[in-house]
């Protein structure tokens, strides 16, 4: 029982050194006009975007300005997410597309932009 109460209390350190911090509040900063469902749904697959570029030891990421840069028509539109991941920004393209509740989002990785933040 001892060396499993160790063996916990190790794991349960190695977990909180990989604590990240997201800011979840909704609406997000900025001109979306995805609700807040659909914002929601979205958040966390364009936080994974700024994983891949922020540095091995950031842990702190949150979304600081959304932008719509093709407007609503036939209920698609598309918006650019930006991501403050420590030292770096993610500009994260997404296209949705208002099906009410059932309202979709892709991003293309292949569009998401890099800044070195300064």
């Amino acid at each position: 029982m001892k060396k499993f109460l160790i063996t916990l209390a190790m794991l349960t350190g190695v977990g909180a050194a990989f604590a990240y911090s997201y800011d979840t509040n909704l609406p997000l900063a900025g001109g979306s006009i995805a609700d807040k469902q659909l914002q929601n749904k979205t958040l966390f697959t364009a936080y994974m975007f700024a994983h891949r570029v922020a540095t091995p030891d950031c842990q702190t990421f949150a979304i600081t300005d959304t932008r719509v840069v093709e407007e609503k028509v036939d209920n698609k539109w598309q918006e650019i997410w930006t991501i403050d991941a420590c030292t770096k920004q993610a500009e994260v393209p997404i296209t949705f597309i208002d099906k009410g509740a059932d309202s979709v989002y892709a991003i293309d990785p292949m569009g998401v932009k890099v800044i070195t933040k300064e």
